[in-house]
């Protein structure tokens, strides 16, 4: 394939990653493929390294690499043209005009139609008329339809299959298919398959589960984007979807909160010290040792000028560089992960010149927020957005997700975005009192038993806080967006608490509301400003009017289970529900009723009483 396709750099973490189909103009569409072939001997990956430190010790000490952008040989003679490459899929093809189909090569030009007369009346058609004018028949379009499974393979819809064993015909070398659309039917069963042999088919039965069952076909383990015969055995159930359909990939996605001295490190002078000890030591030794005096008086020099620096931490982790015998890593949960964040987050760090600049206010310079403990300003914030997988059919199938490179690689897909943010930090003494309520307990089991229904849930307890600071949080971007001057799936939000019940968890209580963004937009300073005292009291209880209620009540507020898997209560798209961009749990676990009570009890809502307190 010769042609030439734009895509921003951050779409290829998410939402068209490796193995997800790209839709082009003109019909084109193309599969992003693995990781495998994305660098070669002249260009090595290493010039488009992401440093985050911690981030990469979570991940098992993985690198993180940008896709790599293109550039003409005259602005970087070492780095140009180098492009993501692609497969073509579907590889079903058909003619636009006459209806021809034809199975073209994943990395061929696009292919006209032959102008075959394919059709059992032998009519002519314009095809067959201009056939060997090459430039006047029309270019094939790639088919609709594909067939993916759960454990993230994908193939074409297997039409000859389908026609012939609909038909009880044999498949044979000289079959030649046919698509024709219209009919007295606009639903699939308008879409009709023929074969120059006489089978036909429609496309009515197809979809839904154990449609392709009926006629014997299971899963081949197809994985186009590592490239040819790279299949598998697999022999699982096939769904058949269109191939722009939502559920046809979904991008596992880790984000962090960039924090330049963890995992080392309290703060970043104390940082700062031990790489400046590091290089004025690694030389300076009295007869091949380390003059360990020396170094402590160097730290107390610097502590003169830095008082946050911590001594004794540096002391340790100077001494232990030059040694080489840095303590090894230990696992971390994701809840521990995100506590690390929470406690920086919590508190005034950074300059304007770092990455992270963050001014902690105490709740008592604002107005009738006694809900909460502190407000944090970060007007600079860097965020690490990972791709290391996807999925097909559902985003929480956590049993599968597809591999997106042949060999074990160093290094994942990633960007960096920079950004502004709003941290607030809930009061945990007054959740806990609201919590142990045995009618928030009641109304929480109703979501607990929707996903035991269907599967999604085993033994573990939903923490209705994690519920309420997620609904909370959603409301407030919506306020926000109409006041900071970003669109709502420009804000994300970062939920600091854990999801289930767990007496072990850290303690935490906190959301982040924060844009990030590769280009201009991410740090225009509006997010920040609406923190300030004085204007978020205002927004805060904008989102909580506006929960009260929504276009779909009572409908909504009195609903038992809606959303994916009956995971929400009262929370629907006319309320609480976000672009899928603002959202880090998939707009799962929301319910509006934890944030202002229902229609039968409104005393059930954190918030309830919230213009009164």
């Amino acid at each position: 394939m010769s042609n030439k396709y734009s895509i921003r750099r951050d779409s290829l973490i998410s939402p068209w990653g490796v193995g997800a189909i790209v839709p082009f103009p003109h019909d084109e569409s193309l599969m992003v493929s693995g990781l495998d072939f994305w660098f070669d001997e002249e260009h090595n990956y290493e010039d488009f390294l992401i440093v985050d430190e911690r981030l990469s010790k979570r991940l098992g000490g993985k690198q993180f690499v940008m896709p790599p952008d293109y550039r003409e040989f005259s602005q970087d003679s070492q780095h140009a043209e180098m492009k993501i490459p692609a497969v073509r899929f579907p590889l079903w093809h058909y003619c636009p005009v006459c209806g021809n189909m034809e199975k073209i090569g994943a990395s061929g030009e696009r292919q006209r139609c032959s102008g075959e007369i394919r059709k059992a009346n032998g009519k002519e058609t314009y095809c067959s008329k201009h056939k060997g004018k090459t430039k006047s028949l029309p270019i094939l379009v790639p088919e609709r339809f594909i067939a993916v499974c759960k454990k993230g393979h994908i193939e074409d819809f297997p039409i000859m299959e389908w026609v012939h064993k609909k038909s009880d015909k044999p498949i044979t070398s000289s079959c030649r298919l046919v698509r024709s659309t219209g009919g007295s039917s606009a639903s699939l069963s308008g879409i009709r398959y023929t074969c120059a042999c006489g089978a036909s088919a429609t496309m009515s039965g197809a979809f839904g589960w154990g449609a392709l069952d009926k006629i014997g076909y299971k899963c081949t383990g197809n994985r186009p984007w590592l490239g040819s015969n790279r299949k598998e055995e697999c022999g699982e159930q096939l769904l058949v979807l269109q191939r722009g359909a939502s559920n046809v990939w979904f991008a596992d996605v880790i984000s962090s909160v960039y924090i330049p001295w963890l995992p080392k490190y309290k703060n970043q002078n104390t940082k700062e010290c031990v790489e400046r000890g590091v290089k004025k030591f690694a030389s300076a030794r009295t007869d091949g040792k380390i003059d360990e005096d020396t170094i402590r008086k160097y730290i107390l020099k610097n502590q003169l000028l830095e008082e946050d620096i911590d001594a004794e931490e540096a002391f340790k982790e100077i001494l232990a560089t030059l040694r080489n015998t840095q303590k090894s890593d230990t696992p971390q949960s994701e809840d521990e992960y995100r506590k690390q964040e929470f406690d920086v987050l919590t508190s005034t760090v950074g300059k304007p010149k770092d990455e992270l600049y963050c001014i902690n206010y105490s709740s008592a310079k604002y107005n009738g927020l006694k809900f909460l403990v502190s407000i944090s300003l970060v007007h600079k914030l860097r965020e690490t957005r990972v791709f290391h997988g996807f999925k097909r059919i559902s985003p929480d199938d956590s049993t599968f997700s597809a591999v997106i490179s042949v060999r074990e690689l160093p290094w994942l897909p990633a960007v960096k975005n920079s950004g502004e943010g709003i941290m607030f930090e809930f009061d945990r003494k007054r959740l806990e009192e609201w919590v142990k309520q045995d009618k928030i307990i009641n109304r929480v089991k109703i979501i607990e038993q929707n996903l035991k229904n269907t599967g999604r849930l085993t033994n573990e307890r939903i923490n209705p806080i994690y519920i309420l600071l997620h609904t909370f949080a959603h409301c407030l971007i919506t306020a926000l967006s109409c006041e900071s001057g970003y669109s709502n799936a420009s804000i994300r939000e970062r939920i600091y608490c854990s999801k289930y019940i767990d007496e072990n968890a850290p303690q935490m209580a906190g959301v982040l509301i924060y844009t990030a963004s590769g280009d201009a937009e991410g740090s225009l300073g509006g997010l920040v400003r609406q923190g300030l005292p004085g204007r978020i009291e205002n927004v805060i209880k904008r989102a909580i009017s506006e929960a009260k209620w929504c276009a779909a009540d009572p409908v909504c507020i009195q609903s038992t289970g809606q959303g994916q898997y009956g995971c929400n209560l009262a929370a629907c798209h006319n309320c609480a529900l976000l672009p899928e961009t603002s959202c880090e749990n998939k707009n799962m676990l929301l319910d509006r009723g934890l944030l202002i009570g229902t229609l039968d009890d409104i005393s059930i809502g954190y918030f309830s009483a919230y213009e009164e307190d």
